[in-house]
């Protein structure tokens, strides 16, 4: 009986396996909920594993390179591909670390920090807090499954083995910093001129009073005036990280086009 024609048969599906595996090892290696050490590395791996199962018979996969340098070359960019999907959440989750780094040094949370489960790292009290609202709303929203889906349609816009670098993908990333910045302002924006303004006036304040003790007073108020200001702006806090989790298939799909087309 010849046994090496059921391996030919298996071999090329394997392959496709290993294709969609290594896309999907990427996004699972940076996405901001799955990256930290929460997360056990055989759960990492059979999330991995189980996705590639589903959607590989979605996927319909040219011929795999017979050359084992080729199939290994090919791998890794296949794994970046998956990576650069899933940097497009974690820099949006980044947005939320920057935006309670900003809010708390104002409300006098720089010495107060918590240890980040997910990344091992101490953050602000106030980053925290972003960073756990912003989990619940992206999960709200199936954002999940919507990452799900854009390794689907990441297939259309680039073949297996079909990545290329140019200068236009560091464009595109410098492109979507500056955004982590901009919505970080926006988010830290009504704590920072809350503090902003209560410091002008306990300034005003000691120079016209000068029998007040300003500086027992400069510690409290800031972090009243922050916690307050943090309890009304979560309507405002929740729209925008809606606004930008349903903006996120089209963030990934212009990251595809130029890693595409490069």
């Amino acid at each position: 009986m010849n046994f090496t024609q059921p391996l030919h048969i298996l071999l090329p599906e394997f392959q496709s396996f290993l294709v969609v595996a290594s896309r999907t090892g990427g996004i699972v290696a940076a996405m901001p909920m799955l990256s930290g050490r929460t997360v056990p590395p055989r759960v990492k791996v059979a999330l991995v594993l189980m996705l590639a199962l589903v959607l590989a018979p979605a996927i319909q996969l040219p011929p795999t390179p017979p050359d084992a340098a080729a199939m290994t070359a090919g791998l890794a960019s296949e794994l970046l591909i998956g990576f650069v999907i899933g940097m497009a959440v974690r820099l949006l989750f980044s947005a939320l670390e920057v935006a309670g780094e900003l809010a708390g040094s104002q409300m006098g949370f720089s010495i107060a920090q918590l240890l980040d489960p997910m990344t091992s790292v101490s953050t602000p009290m106030v980053g925290q807090l972003f960073t756990v609202i912003g989990s619940l709303v992206f999960l709200s929203l199936n954002a999940h499954m919507m990452v799900v889906a854009s390794i689907v349609s990441s297939y259309e816009s680039i073949p297996p083995f079909g990545a290329s670098l140019s200068p236009a993908i560091g464009e595109e990333v410098l492109r979507l910093s500056q955004h982590m910045f901009v919505v970080a302002l926006q988010l830290a924006g009504p704590v920072l001129v809350a503090v902003a303004l209560i410091n002008i006036l306990l300034a005003m304040l000691g120079r016209a009073v000068t029998q007040i003790n300003i500086f027992v007073l400069s510690f409290p108020l800031p972090i009243a005036a922050g916690l307050l200001i943090l309890g009304l702006a979560v309507p405002f806090t929740v729209s925008l990280l809606e606004r930008e989790f349903i903006g996120l298939h089209e963030t990934i799909d212009g990251l595809l086009r130029v890693l595409g087309h490069g």
